[in-house]
């Protein structure tokens, strides 16, 4: 990034806007910033429209765009246009149009994103469906009618909602059916309060309580993939001699975007397990609704809100990997400091790949200005791979060796939810968050921050360097003028 202009060798303190809804949140960054820069001038009252501070580091609703927008000697905390990334059916749609064009070039991708992107207002349009945008999925799901190889199951999630709402799992047409009419309204009333619900902003939609209603904006338009099989599984309870209890989790990867543009991966990545014990899908004998607990690991749908099910991604070291059959669980290996590495290396090729989609192929949905940055939670699923890895491990002689995961890209979600680290993770995401300010901050204003007992090299940052709890996993430049 470049620093503002100016004649001055001698600058006033920086003035900064710093106000995020959540104490957890604002006392960090508020502690990173004084810890850091060697003057600061904060304040949390909103900005003047015409003059606003010069680093605006807030949510997203509180800031003002007009001037930083206009005038690139202002710094601002999120890009004012990133819906091909934050948006499920968006990030769906630019993935599959950046492979498709990757495959046409007979370049090699570490991104999936198979499945379906379907808008639709009733129930009864899924008959034309079936015979069009979702034969393939019409035709898997008859597959799995009959006897014999194990059932692919599939997942429906609502491309505007959060928090895990209306989203389901699926192996047949029954099934699916049976979705889309848990998801009409009841009455012409609901229907028009969906209805609605559609004229409002974003952060509206997001709370809606029409949320998995079809004619409301949630689910009106939906994305239907494959459920992941074979995910990498933890008993978080791990005793020798004791039957294995397999947990789900994902990972939330914290990403700093920069400019236009650098991605960054923070060490400070977390394991989020489901409270759940893990069991595969199975269709319901009597009809009654499948019980999602033990698939979703979304944090808030936790009955126990127990720090235990947030783990630090390093602190897996030492437990043994599952994996879950009809049968019940079976080791697969033990986590070594060289998987860990392995799997960070992998996820951050993937960040770096999902992040150069949207530049490429996002459109208006992610224009990456020089005068931004933004931290971004992503979360990504580990799977085993389809091969059965040979055994022997120096590691432990009676576990096979451990095979480096299959990383798969779920979303990204803006205005991550930090407090879920909990109070443990707090002194690592205060030197997450200097990080941030000696890469974004500090650079862009011409400020010498203090450096901390890290000894960097001087000089632009290579693929693959760490500084500060950051790993640079990509880097480009977006053509044309972002304005």
């Amino acid at each position: 990034m470049s620093r503002g202009d100016s004649d001055d060798e001698r600058q006033p303190p920086l003035t900064a806007f710093v106000n995020f809804p959540s104490p957890y949140t604002q006392t960090l960054l508020l502690r990173a910033l004084a810890a850091t820069l060697p003057a600061v001038n904060i304040t949390v009252l909103p900005p003047d429209e015409k003059n606003p501070p010069r680093l605006q580091w807030a949510d997203y609703d509180l800031m003002s765009f007009d001037k930083p927008h206009a005038d690139p000697s202002y710094l601002i905390s999120s890009y004012i246009y990133r819906k091909a990334l934050i948006r499920k059916h968006q990030l769906h749609a630019t993935v599959q149009e950046y492979l498709a064009k990757a495959d046409h070039r007979g370049e090699k991708s570490v991104l999936a994103q198979p499945g379906w992107t379907i808008d639709i207002q009733f129930a009864d349009e899924l008959d034309e469906l079936l015979l069009d945008d979702l034969y393939e999925l019409a035709q898997a799901m008859q597959l799995n009618e009959g006897d014999g190889d194990e059932k692919r199951w599939f997942i429906l999630k609502p491309g505007f909602a959060d928090r895990a709402q209306g989203i389901r799992l699926f192996s047949t047409e029954d099934e699916l059916r049976d979705i889309f009419e848990e998801f009409e309204p009841e009455s012409e009333d609901e229907f028009e309060d969906a209805e609605d619900g559609e004229d409002g902003d974003d952060s509206a939609l997001a709370s809606s309580t029409k949320a998995v209603t079809l004619n409301g904006a949630h689910a009106h338009t939906l994305i239907l993939q494959e459920y992941l099989p074979r995910p990498v599984l933890f008993d978080l309870l791990e005793h020798p001699g004791s039957p294995p209890r397999g947990q789900k989790f994902h990972l939330r990867a914290y990403v700093l975007v920069t400019g236009s543009y650098t991605v960054h991966l923070s060490r400070t990545m977390l394991a989020l397990f489901s409270g759940a014990l893990y069991a595969p899908p199975t269709s319901s004998a009597d009809g009654e609704p499948m019980d999602l607990r033990p698939h979703l690991t979304n944090t808030c749908l936790q009955v126990s809100h127990s720090e235990d099910l947030v783990r630090l991604f390093w602190d897996l070291e030492g437990l043994t990997a599952l994996s879950s059959s009809e049968s019940g669980y079976s080791p697969k290996g033990a986590v070594t400091r060289e998987w860990l590495d392995a799997t960070f290396a992998k996820v951050g090729e993937v960040v770096a790949e999902a992040v150069k989609a949207g530049v490429e192929c996002g459109s208006f949905g992610l224009q990456l200005m020089p005068n931004a940055f933004e931290i971004f939670g992503v979360d990504l699923i580990l799977s085993h791979p389809p091969s059965t890895p040979s055994p022997g491990s120096a590691f432990n002689a009676s576990l096979p060796a451990l095979a480096v995961p299959d990383v798969t890209l779920l979303e990204f979600n803006a205005s991550p939810d930090f407090h879920q680290s909990g109070e443990v993770l707090r002194p690592r995401l205060l030197e997450m968050f200097k990080g941030v300010v000696r890469l974004s901050i500090a650079p862009f204003f011409g400020i010498e921050a203090e450096q901390g007992k890290e000894k960097v090299k001087e000089g632009p940052m290579e693929l693959g360097e760490e500084r500060w709890d950051w790993r640079l996993v990509g880097q480009g430049e977006v053509r044309g003028n972002w304005a």
